[in-house]
């Protein structure tokens, strides 16, 4: 027996009877009769269940119809009635008007052809109308409608034939098919019938939905017959197409599963598979792979100034330029965002420089995109492997930290990866682990250093926080203020400063105490609420508080910042520009704020004695102040040369070791005077 003959008698032949083709056309045969028998049932199932439920809803229609016709025919007959001297027509039966007022209307309405009209005295008051009735008079059904005649205690009384004119009407309106008034019992069993008043029932043939389909039956069973049978022919011919079509969406499917869908580079997840190949390959080789990891500098003020469209065409230029500056066997990868990768097999330290440096040098020459011209950097992070033992996350772990330390260092620039880099990470996240501890624990506390005049008196103090670790001692603010922002803790620091000088400084009623904020607490929605709430917890006067901010600050007219600073001279705060002439500060962003007060910064005090020009800017610092009505102080004053120098240029507010070291709020006490 051949390796067939069970496929073919598993469709019902006998060995040698047929090819599996034509085993399954007679298996797609047996699935069509099946499925016309099924249908045939179905079908008959649903014409039965419509039939009847279309004549219990035929019959409620008809029987709510009716007798809104004899509540309308009613109506009818009390208004007519109740027509200006109808009382005095209907006294004379050979007045005109019974006729054309009363009977003509009725016929019109009813469309009865006989109709007698009387009066009688009236059974019920004379103010209702009796309601409309149905009997058997004389042979045959009529219409007995009353209406009372207003203040004569007599009625009016009108019979109306039911005969085959006045249902005419009715059974066009409603679609039945010879409809008559019977007596109760006397219907044929076949008419569909509704009981009315009086033992009469209303009889007519019923309509019969189902009976339009029964003849079409066959010829649609015939079509779906046919309809299975060209499926299983089409099925047949069609099959080795559809499974070409099968493997080449299996073909796409994989393709998007490993590439980046806006540039066609390889994914992630391709970029580790790639990764552990090269691995692989340089345990038997013995060859270095260089990992580069590339992210755009400024790439989201592209995104919010032209869009995300924008964005979108600049990441696929520079998947094309990145694309054009590598070999054939080097793999440029987008991970997502901003953010892409290089691997470069069989790479020195030198060839991975070079590359680097050509990425960097393409960078500098500005992208075309549809919405403008646009100047992007790029920082590169590189590490080269040697080791082919190292896993593909760590490496490019490796790669993503000298790309940090690339951001870190000022942007556009390479960094390769050096094994410090993990203890300088390790560092920082303990660092930021103790200083949530610090913050939660009262471990920060605060100094205060004063800022004097010119006869030695104090004319204010800057609060400074200091933080005393328990196994690294004093770290310096420029170490943890930056890592508060970068980790999102500033804000919290921001209220531990708060409370904190608030508290020690509450009583100090004759001297202002400035207090630094960093950018990021003025960019925050909530920081005018939280500083509200603070002022109100402590019950301080404002006007004697002075909130120092940088520069920095004032750079890109951020909404946000514009209304807190502007909320802050509201609340009675004065604003002073710390580090002046250090940043991009201009005329208009000084009288926009309104700053009160400008500090010179300590770089400028440090040069007087080295650097004439120093002198000359300072100067020129000055007299700009003095032209906008500010406040003037130099910071880092250490010496009296630089002291003097100073006073010389106009300076008469100094801060720094030569007038006194930061010191605790209880020696500012006793230095003011309490």
């Amino acid at each position: 027996m051949s390796a067939e003959a069970p496929l073919v008698l598993a469709f019902g032949a006998a060995p040698g009877a047929g090819s599996p083709r034509s085993s399954l056309f007679r298996l797609l045969a047996m699935l069509a009769g099946g499925a016309v028998i099924t249908l045939i049932g179905a079908v008959t199932y649903l014409l039965l269940y419509v039939s009847a439920t279309g004549r219990a809803y035929e019959q409620q229609i008809v029987r709510e119809a009716w007798q809104q016709q004899l509540a309308g025919s009613q109506r009818l007959l009390a208004a007519l009635v109740a027509q200006p001297d109808a009382g005095r027509h209907l006294a004379d039966p050979a007045d005109p008007w019974r006729e054309s007022a009363l009977a003509a209307p009725l016929r019109a309405a009813t469309g009865a052809r006989h109709l007698a009209l009387a009066t009688e005295p009236a059974t019920e008051p004379t103010t209702r109308a009796a309601p409309a009735a149905l009997v058997w008079a004389g042979g045959q059904p009529q219409i007995v409608l009353r209406a009372p005649l207003a203040g004569s205690g007599r009625a009016v009384v009108a019979r109306i034939d039911a005969d085959a004119a006045l249902l005419a009407p009715f059974a066009a309106a409603h679609h039945l098919v010879q409809p008559r008034l019977l007596p109760a019992g006397s219907q044929p069993p076949r008419l569909s019938s509704v009981a009315l008043a009086g033992g009469i029932v209303l009889a007519w043939v019923p309509a019969d939905p189902s009976r339009s389909w029964q003849g079409q039956l066959p010829m649609i069973l015939l079509v779906v017959a046919g309809l299975f049978g060209g499926t299983g022919f089409i099925v047949l011919r069609m099959s080795t197409a559809i499974t070409s079509d099968l493997i080449a969406s299996e073909a796409r499917a994989r393709h998007l599963a490993f590439h980046d869908t806006l540039t066609g580079l390889a994914n992630r997840a391709m970029m580790f598979e790639k990764l552990r190949s090269l691995l692989a390959i340089s345990r038997r080789y013995y060859g270095d792979i260089a990992v580069h990891c590339l992210d755009l500098d400024r790439f989201k003020e592209v995104n919010d100034t032209l869009g995300h469209p924008a964005g979108d065409e600049l990441i696929q230029q520079v998947a094309r330029r990145l694309t054009g500056l590598c070999r054939e066997s080097d793999t440029v990868a987008r991970l997502g965002g901003d953010e892409f990768v290089i691997l470069q097999p069989e790479a020195t330290s030198a060839g991975a420089s070079h590359l680097a440096e050509r990425v960097l040098k393409s960078f500098e020459e500005p992208f075309q995109l549809a919405f403008g011209t646009v100047e992007v950097g790029v920082s590169i992070g590189v590490t080269v492997l040697s080791n082919p033992e190292l896993d593909p996350s760590e490496a490019l772990r490796q790669a993503d930290l000298a790309l940090y330390s690339s951001k870190e260092g000022g942007r556009n620039r390479i960094t390769f990866f050096e094994p410090d880099m993990d203890a300088a990470l390790r560092l920082r996240r303990g660092l930021e682990t103790d200083l949530r501890h610090a913050l939660t624990h009262d471990g920060l506390y605060m100094v205060y250093q004063p800022q004097m005049d010119h006869r030695g008196k104090v004319a204010g103090v800057e609060a400074l926080l200091r933080w005393l670790h328990p196994d690294k001692g004093l770290i310096p603010p420029a170490m943890f203020v930056p890592l508060a922002e970068e980790t999102g803790l500033i804000l919290d620091l921001g209220e531990y400063v708060f409370k904190r000088v608030f508290a020690e400084t509450a009583d100090w009623l004759h001297t202002r105490v400035a207090i630094n904020v960093s950018p990021l607490q003025l960019r925050s929605p909530v920081f005018m609420a939280m500083l509200t709430r603070l002022v109100a917890e402590h019950r301080i006067d404002p006007s004697r508080y002075e909130i120092e901010i940088t520069e920095t600050a004032l750079l890109g007219d951020d909404g946000v910042t514009r209304d807190n600073i502007t909320m802050l001279k509201q609340e009675g705060f004065s604003i002073a520009l710390d580090d002046f002439g250090t940043g991009y500060s201009s005329l208009n962003s000084l009288k926009r704020f309104s700053v009160d007060k400008i500090k010179i910064d300590r770089s400028f005090v440090a040069n007087l004695e080295a650097d004439e020009e120093a002198e000359a800017l300072i100067d020129a610092m000055v007299k700009l102040g003095r032209a906008l009505r500010l406040n003037i102080v130099a910071e880092g004053v250490e010496t009296e040369a630089q002291r003097e120098r100073l006073a010389h240029c106009g300076c008469h507010q100094f801060q720094g070791y030569l007038m006194s070291r930061p010191m605790p709020a209880s020696d500012i006490l006793r230095l003011v005077g309490g």
